[in-house]
């Protein structure tokens, strides 16, 4: 569609809402002889009429009804396009409300946003820590960051990073009660189970083709993988635990990751996640690429780290 054909579409809608030829010179400011030769132009390179004139007023024909719902989206559409553009080249502004898991976003999430604002004074951010799936619409949130399989539906979702799961003991407790080499070893050891991830007190891996389904044994169980990480710091059992709450200890030595060549089911994805019709707000735009710049892939918690013994 060529500049000339908006210009002639956003003059029959002028006229359209007005219902008079008149009404939409004043609106437009030109005169009614011009709004009358642009739509008789736009008339003739459609090959239809699209209005209905007489001395009285001005309607639609029916093409012209149809004509005039689809003209007016496509208006709209170009309104908003424009408005976007104008908003990107804008400074950041106002207020970026986020929601993200509670432990990514002490570790992680937290000192991003400090850069953030720190870079973008004008912008004021709050966020709602919660390992709930807050609503976008119903919450009000800009950006939701959610490490997840499951995406929602009307959402834009811009991946990140993968998050892994390692199994993990400290080496004082591995010095103590052996070196698991297998997934079937894990029955012969002290395992922490974290309940919306361990189902039926279970561990399950991939090697290959292969599905390992081990059964583990466990005397604390709790929701909390900060928790469960402090018990294994401390030598009292093997964790699966997602490395971006373990690199570091993993990275240090302070844990040892185990069953190098198995590969727990459990492992999901990094994701930034926004409406639509926010993306191109300056403010979310920025964020979006800050985050992006971030968290790429590997992220800078899964460096080369310690392995136990095949």
């Amino acid at each position: 569609m060529d500049t000339d054909s908006l210009s002639l579409i956003a003059v029959f809608v002028r006229v359209a809402r007005c219902m008079s030829f008149s009404g939409a010179a004043a609106e437009l400011h030109v005169s009614t002889g011009t709004v009358s030769r642009q739509i008789a132009r736009l008339e003739k390179k459609m090959g239809v009429q699209l209005l209905e004139r007489s001395t009285r007023k001005v309607g639609l024909t029916e093409i012209g009804k149809t004509f005039y719902e689809s003209s007016r989206h496509i208006l709209l559409l170009a309104e908003e396009a424009m408005s976007q553009v104008q908003d990107l080249q804008a400074e950041p502004s106002g207020t970026l409300r986020l929601t993200a898991p509670l432990l990514f976003s002490v570790k992680h999430l937290g000192p991003l946003i400090s850069r953030f604002t720190e870079r973008y004074p004008h912008v004021e951010v709050q966020l709602k820590v919660s390992d709930q799936l807050e609503s976008l619409p119903l919450g009000d949130f800009d950006i939701a960051v959610r490490i997840t399989n499951h995406l929602d539906d009307g959402v834009i979702a811009k991946r990140l990073a993968s998050i892994h799961w390692a199994v993990c003991a400290s080496p004082a407790y591995l010095a103590r009660y052996g070196t698991p080499t297998m997934p079937a070893d894990l029955t012969e050891h002290q395992c922490y189970h974290y309940p919306s991830v361990i189902k039926h007190g279970r561990w399950s891996f991939t090697r290959g083709d292969a599905l390992y389904n081990v059964p583990t044994h466990a005397r604390f169980h709790v929701n909390n993988s900060a928790i469960i990480a402090d018990h294994t710091l401390a030598g009292l059992g093997i964790a699966l635990l997602p490395s971006y709450l373990v690199g570091e200890h993993l990275q240090s030595g302070r844990l040892v990751q185990l069953l190098a060549g198995y590969t727990p089911t459990v492992n999901s994805a990094l994701y930034a996640l926004y409406l639509p019709n926010r993306y191109m707000t300056a403010k979310v735009h920025c964020f979006l690429e800050m985050l992006q710049a971030a968290f790429m892939d590997p992220p800078y918690w899964d460096k080369p780290i310690r392995q136990g013994r095949d």
